[in-house]
């Protein structure tokens, strides 16, 4: 089982006030922006990867606005492999220049994401989809251990009441020392 970095992203973690698939989970640390929202337009500056994320976390933080507060840096390392109806299949990630985490960072756990219709990661069904009531999430609404997000990736890539497509499994990290409080914000509307 090999991880490979893939680079940064900022997020706002804030659980919706009328999300209710968790009791446990105190921050949404998802690769997906659905829910986990990314800084506006963060795609127009261009300074993204062919992956859909950052060199740096310098890079990540020049994406968030002027004034723009909230955000937490994360960096994610992608499994080499994907999985579709329930098989891994190998996943050729492209040479990328992504900086070497900073030691100031830490793991919270591990992630499934689809990717299908888009150039980018979609979402996060532990997330987007629910299944952080039928699973057991840690506070960050991610999986404490590879093996079961590896196990999961392959069952949810079999449908079921998740998102369509490849599944992709995530080791998401952040910086030990920045944890923002939690907040309780309205959910917004989904966009694909």
């Amino acid at each position: 089982m090999s991880f490979h970095l893939v680079g940064y992203f900022p997020k706002l973690t804030a659980v919706p006030s009328n999300w209710h698939d968790s009791d446990q989970v105190t921050e949404i640390c998802s690769v997906s922006t659905c829910i986990a929202s990314a800084p506006e337009g963060w795609i127009n500056r261009w300074l993204h990867n062919e992956m859909g994320f950052f060199n740096t976390p310098q890079d990540a933080l020049n994406v968030v606005p002027q004034g723009g507060t909230g955000f937490s840096v994360f960096a994610y390392r992608l499994l080499e492999q994907r999985f579709d109806d329930g098989r891994p299949e190998p996943l050729v990630i492209p040479p990328l220049r992504v900086a070497p985490v900073p030691e100031s960072f830490v793991s919270l756990g591990f992630d499934i994401v689809t990717k299908d219709l888009s150039d980018f990661f979609e979402c996060s069904p532990l997330s987007c989809n629910g299944m952080a009531s039928e699973v057991q999430v840690n506070r960050y609404c991610l999986i404490d251990s590879p093996d079961l997000a590896i196990a999961l990736a392959a069952q949810y890539s079999r449908g079921g009441g998740v998102e369509p497509g490849y599944y992709h499994v995530f080791e998401v990290l952040r910086e030990a020392t920045r944890v923002p409080a939690p907040q309780f914000l309205p959910l917004k509307a989904q966009t694909r």
